[in-house]
């Protein structure tokens, strides 16, 4: 048999190894492709997709909150994500998508080509592709990972539809800020839903997918702007928006979320629903999409937040300034956009703050600075911004260029910048935190739930919760329950009290002036805040006796003092116990309220699948107080309204149905705590380690009060006015006042304390305890 003809020639041999190894590289090609179509993973991922989902918390009314978890996604059907977003995010990431299979050479070819020619860098990589490669596969350049996601790629399209891989695609892929998903990018950099984008805030969300970190519009706002015009430019190319519309898009000034911004303010009652809801779920709620829907309602807490907030401010405008709160080096070549840039990367990693700006300083000149804020812009600091660093104490630190600094926007006629006229012009201030904190806590005394909670003045920079977990004494804001026990002991609101101070007692300054009285009625003592005879009344009615009474407002036993400091207010509680204290007055005698913060709980689907059960109807029978006790506890509660320490309620709140008392501390804590019908409200202002000496020339009980002021303006503006009810049965007035029936036949008032006192000249007008009735 005859032997095949080889190659002779040198350039037979040459093209016959060539062929050669072509085809066993094409062999190897194929068996490679064989061995990894086999080794493909399952599609069950994308076939039956699950996002990870977080916990998220909202308000009654649905507005976010806070979440919780690794990954921030919000899962929108593809239906539901707007047309035009869809069509950017095809234009500039996969054109051909509606046409390839999977893998796009066509695609790869023009990308190659774009990237030659210096145009809007375009990957090979179809969205397929890519969402083969966010489920499945690493990020590393290799041939192997380029072929399993190929491949992978091929898979998915022969599974599922076009609509459903752009839907996987548009909710998984990372978009910065730990946002994965187009919906939780809205909301991360717009505070806005999909449906409220503009023109110009999708062609940036839509140019993120290529290089998230690179194009991020927080940290990156130039790059970002880049990025999005040439989104812009490409839909216009594609015909899916004019040049006109591009032109206007591209001069759209966008608004972009600060990480720390928020619509409502409620951190510290976030993570009490979030330990709530783990508690009986367990830590798998991180990942699935449950949703806590809250008790208060957005208007309701931003104006508890903003309340505060306006009271620490003030307070602390009153302080010496501290100087900068550090220093960067800011090169001195850099002007302008450079120095734009620089500015905002040296303040990236400090906590930025909506009322408290956050800036570094670029220029001192003699009565100005120039400054940039976190975000880049440029502020000017002139002399009336510049006052309290003109008033700082010797030593000081002054400002130089790279100072970090504090600044607030304030009008120039209100010094005091708590309340500025709309029409005044506005200028930057410096700043300062406050170190003093506070908090605000008002419950529905009807059924416990909570209608706002603010634990501190920053839940990021403290999350330590003030309301409810920080334990204080309660001062002079206990008296009404060290009066209530009283009243059932037979001291009655004109029982005379020596207002002299208990054998060893340290004798207190008097209210009154320098010559001390020697007697008070309950009903003055309380008004004053008397001391003295406030031990004598304790001492009367027995520390026993009264720490058992003060268990039935919900007070803790344990933190009651068992001694005649108990008189002095010296029992601990929290904004949160002390307002249940107060709403026990508020339900006429009902027992106190478990306070209730979950209005509902849904999972990722909007399923409810948790909702607290309604308290049942109050029995008039069940009380912890009688009623009497109660309408004469609120007689003596609104003498502090007509010439008490809370007479400014009536001037912004003149209404009727309202009972309030301020309280200090020998700490100097400041409470102010009252209630009406439908809200109780307890204001809270000091700090845990007690106030620094230099803690500022406004009273804390003061700002306690204002701050309850402020919220209840808020709360009851749309609440009539409570009409008063019947004097309770058990109650007849003697002279000028109201005494329990078994004490109106005593022909004299019972008198308290040493022998033979020296009455006290009236402080209230003949028949104030007469001008309330119950409401």
């Amino acid at each position: 048999m005859p032997l095949p003809h080889l190659p002779r020639t040198p350039r037979q041999i040459v093209l016959s190894l060539a062929a050669a190894a072509l085809l066993a590289a094409g062999l190897s090609l194929i068996l490679g492709v064989v061995r990894l179509w086999t080794q493909l993973p399952a599609l069950d991922r994308v076939l039956h997709y699950q996002p990870r989902q977080p916990l998220q918390v909202f308000t009654a009314d649905g507005v976010p909150i806070a979440q919780f978890g690794d990954e921030n996604r919000e899962f929108v059907p593809i239906e539901q994500i707007p047309r035009l977003l869809q069509q950017a995010v095809i234009a500039v990431e996969d054109r051909r998508f509606a046409l390839h299979p999977g893998i796009d050479p066509v695609g790869i070819a023009r990308a190659l080509w774009a990237n030659l020619d210096g145009e809007l860098r375009e990957g090979g990589s179809t969205i397929t592709q890519q969402v083969a490669r966010n489920f499945f596969l690493s990020r590393d350049r290799t041939l192997d990972r380029k072929l399993r996601e190929a491949l992978l790629a091929l898979r998915i399209e022969h599974e599922l539809d076009k609509p459903r891989i752009l839907e996987l695609y548009m909710n998984q892929i990372d978009l910065g800020q730990r946002s994965h998903g187009f919906a939780a990018a809205a909301r991360t950099y717009f505070g806005k839903p999909l449906s409220a984008l503009t023109l110009a805030e999708t062609a940036m969300l839509a140019g993120l997918p290529q290089n998230p970190a690179w194009a991020n519009p927080i940290v990156n706002p130039e790059r970002a702007q880049q990025r999005q015009r040439q989104v812009l430019q490409r839909m216009e190319r594609d015909g899916l928006i004019t040049a006109e519309q591009r032109a206007e898009a591209q001069a759209q000034v966008l608004s972009i979320r600060r990480p720390t911004q928020a619509e409502v303010h409620a951190g510290h009652l976030a993570d009490m629903a979030r330990r709530w809801v783990v508690a009986r779920l367990g830590e798998s709620v991180y990942a699935q999409g449950y949703r806590i829907y809250t008790t208060v309602t957005a208007a309701e807490q931003i104006a508890a937040h903003a309340a505060l907030r306006r009271s620490l401010l003030a307070q602390e405008r009153t302080r010496p300034w501290r100087g900068p709160e550090g220093h960067e080096d800011l090169p001195a070549s850099a002007r302008g956009g450079a120095l734009d840039r620089i500015a905002t990367l040296a303040l990236r990693d400090r906590q930025d703050d909506d009322d408290l700006r956050l800036a570094i300083v670029t220029a001192v000149q003699d009565d100005a600075v120039e400054a940039r804020l976190a975000d880049g812009h440029p502020i000017m600091i002139d002399r009336a911004g510049l006052q309290r660093l003109r008033e700082a104490p010797p030593g000081t630190p002054g400002l130089t260029r790279g100072a970090v600094i504090r600044v607030e926007r304030r009008s120039r006629t209100d010094p005091a910048g708590d309340d500025p006229a709309p029409q005044a012009p506005a200028f930057w201030s410096l700043a300062q935190w406050p170190q003093v904190d506070g908090a605000l806590v008002a419950l529905d005394p009807t059924d416990g739930r909570v209608r706002a909670l603010v634990g501190g003045f920053d839940h990021v920079r403290s999350p330590l919760d003030r309301a409810t977990a920080v334990w204080r004494p309660a001062g002079s804001a206990l008296q009404p329950f060290l009066d209530s026990a009283a009243l059932e002991q037979g001291v009655m609101p004109d029982s005379l009290i020596s207002d002299v101070p208990l054998p060893g007692e340290e004798v207190q300054p008097t209210p009154t002036g320098a010559t001390a009285p020697r007697v008070l009625t309950l009903r003055q003592a309380q008004l004053i805040d008397a001391r003295h005879a406030a031990a004598q009344r304790l001492m009367h009615t027995g520390v026993d006796l009264t720490r058992d009474w003060l268990e039935r407002f919900g007070f803790d036993r344990d933190r009651l003092p068992s001694d005649a400091s108990l008189a002095a207010g010296r029992a601990g509680t929290t904004p949160m116990q002390l307002a249940r204290a107060y709403s026990v007055l508020a339900r006429d005698g009902g027992e106190p309220v478990a306070p209730n913060f979950v209005d509902r709980v849904t999972d990722a689907r909007g399923v409810v699948i948790y909702r607290p059960p309604a308290l049942p109807p109050g029995d008039p029978e069940q009380r912890v107080v009688p009623t009497r006790n109660v309408f004469l506890l609120g007689t003596m509660l609104q003498d502090h309204l007509q010439q008490g320490a809370a007479v400014p309620v009536r001037e912004r709140l003149p209404r009727a149905d309202l009972f309030a008392r301020a309280g200090r501390t020998e700490q100097s804590d400041g409470w102010f705590a009252g209630y009406q019908r439908q809200v109780v409200t307890v204001a809270w202002i000091g700090s845990p380690a007690g106030l620094p000496p230099d803690a500022g020339a406004l009273d804390a009980s003061a700002l306690a009060r204002q701050t309850w002021i402020d919220f209840m303006q808020a709360a009851l503006r749309q609440t009539e006015i409570a009409l008063p009810g019947e004097v309770p049965e058990g109650l007849v007035r003697v002279g000028a006042d109201w005494r329990y029936g078994e004490q109106a036949l005593d022909a004299s008032p019972r008198r308290i304390g040493p022998p033979e006192p020296e009455p006290l000249p009236a402080l209230l007008p003949e028949g104030a305890g007469l001008m309330v009735t119950r409401y």
